[in-house]
């Protein structure tokens, strides 16, 4: 396994066990108004990645991304299932066959993820409070940040504290996708639980490294 193969792996590890310790979060957001089972589903997802792990030592960057994708679609039922899957999925193709990657691939990659993101939710985009406004931002900060030449904990610094903000700005958005936008004005006043995953999602990436003891 080569040292990008091992970070990558264990990334996905920190990501995932992040997201199932935050069940009662994700549930209580989404029971305000969605359908209650984003803590449930994203536990489910993520616990079947933990699982799959150990078995993608030999795999290439590209392909463990889209191993995770594949588990993650046949664990979290739905729209938001082929969504996950498919931010993943598209990392994975656009890293390809490459052995190593530097942040400006990872940047690609996000970009490529978006990309894929919004178009599963049918043209998603920010301002329709859903993940996306939370992740567009956060791509675009990490991109900010990669071209003037910042490493890689203050690129995740960048990316979290912009998806925090568009986390926080999805509170007073009326909801226009998913089955909040059932609830019109009534959904004004709380937070896209699919946001906070993303907000969850870069902490888990930041803590990660700085719990490296290599700097990168």
């Amino acid at each position: 396994m080569s040292e990008q193969q091992e970070l990558l792996i264990g990334l996905l590890e920190a990501v995932s066990t992040k997201l199932i310790a935050a069940e009662k979060t994700l549930t209580d957001l989404d029971s305000a108004i969605g359908d209650g089972d984003c803590g449930a589903s994203i536990k489910k997802g993520f616990e079947s990645v933990l699982e799959k792990l150990p078995s993608l030592g030999e795999q290439s960057i590209g392909s463990i991304l889209k191993q995770a994708g594949m588990t993650i679609s046949s664990n979290i039922g739905g729209v938001s299932g082929a969504i996950y899957a498919t931010g993943f999925l598209r990392a994975g193709k656009a890293i390809g066959d490459k052995d190593k990657i530097n942040l400006h691939d990872t940047y690609e990659a996000l970009q490529a993820a978006l990309g894929g993101i919004k178009e599963r939710g049918e043209g998603t985009k920010v301002g329709d409070k859903t993940m996306v406004d939370a992740l567009e931002p956060a791509i675009d900060a990490f991109g900010d940040a990669t071209a003037k030449g910042a490493g890689i904990l203050a690129v995740l610094e960048a990316a979290l504290d912009a998806a925090r903000k568009g986390s926080d700005s999805t509170i007073d958005l009326q909801a226009k996708k998913g089955r909040a936008s059932y609830l019109g004005p009534r959904s004004i006043g709380h937070r896209d639980a699919g946001s906070m995953v993303i907000c969850l999602m870069f902490e888990a990436a930041l803590d990660f490294f700085k719990n490296l003891k290599k700097n990168y």
